[in-house]
């Protein structure tokens, strides 16, 4: 089985390591999504992917995206979606995490980058600068244990970069109720397929695509032998092919993000990350499915929220 990432330091940061906890759904049904929404067809991404970058994948988009709620506050749903939010709101993180700057106020700082694998391990201590000059640069490698991926720093030196970040507007994003991690990676890198709790993803700079499976796809047993020892991006090229002619993933739903948007996707959902620029910086609000509130009165109704055209 895919890994799964726990993400609270009460639980001795636990990354990667599968979470039993029961996700309480406090979002719409998916059949209430599919009921109001117009058209989730597929769409083409119009950001900027590199030149190099010729995977089909990576063009094709059929994650429903939304427009913010009547009340300001985003659902913790059944189903992934998008949101697009203003920019600014987020603009002095940005401006701390580009990468001259971030290299200036924190290359000396301590970071904990683990092997690219489906399961976090192999956790080595170094100095920022050195895995920004030598991990990020690097092309990616097939086997992804031989990959360096920075994500899930919780120590006291990255707390001024948490807590400037402006969390997502959801019920449960404030406080002990969620984890609030950054990541860094460069062009191809990215985590393969596992799962965690649910959360909210938020790029800053790059752009990253994600590929998702529901909880219990047929596809899941398939796509955890075969994600053991390579990368995502390899995932991608080399037995994606064969599985979306045989029909396995035909419940697959995948999209790129970039700034100004974020990529929600429930409890217990597999999936892979590849990052789509020679530098990407994100950060991931991890829901605590503890705190979730169950009672009807804080689920979203149905017309509570509309779909992006």
């Amino acid at each position: 089985m895919a890994g799964s990432i726990g993400i609270f330091p009460r639980d001795i940061c636990l990354l990667w390591t599968c979470i039993s906890c029961h996700l309480c759904i406090a979002g719409i049904c998916e059949e209430q999504l599919t009921d109001i929404s117009p058209d989730h067809a597929s769409s083409t991404f119009p950001g900027s992917i590199p030149p190099e970058q010729k995977d089909s994948w990576a063009n094709t988009c059929n994650i429903r995206k939304i427009n913010l709620p009547v009340d300001g506050h985003l659902p913790e749903a059944d189903v992934p979606y998008i949101v697009s939010l203003p920019w600014e709101r987020n603009s002095v993180l940005a401006g701390r995490l580009e990468r001259d700057v971030l290299l200036n106020t924190m290359g000396n700082v301590t970071c904990t980058p683990s092997r690219a694998g489906s399961t976090r391990q192999g956790i080595t201590e170094m100095k920022l600068h050195e895995y920004i000059h030598n991990w990020m640069s690097q092309e990616l490698k097939r086997n992804a244990e031989e990959n360096r991926y920075l994500f899930g720093e919780f120590g006291d030196q990255w707390a001024p970069l948490r807590d400037a970040y402006q969390r997502p507007p959801c019920h449960n994003c404030a406080g002990s109720a969620a984890a609030i991690t950054i990541g860094l990676g460069g062009l191809h890198s990215g985590a393969p397929w596992h799962f965690h709790d649910a959360t909210f993803v938020e790029v800053l700079h790059g752009a990253k695509h994600f590929a998702l499976l529901p909880p219990g796809d047929p596809a899941i047993p398939e796509i955890d032998i075969a994600i053991k020892h390579i990368s995502q991006l390899h995932w991608h090229r080399e037995k994606r092919p064969a599985m979306e002619l045989n029909g396995s993933l035909s419940r697959l739903q995948e999209c790129v993000i970039s700034r100004g948007e974020i990529l929600y996707f429930p409890n217990k959902w597999h999936h892979g990350a590849v990052n789509l620029d020679t530098y990407t910086a994100f950060v991931s609000t991890f829901i605590d499915s503890s705190h979730i509130n169950t009672s009807p009165a804080k689920r979203m109704q149905p017309g509570a929220f509309s779909f992006r055209s």
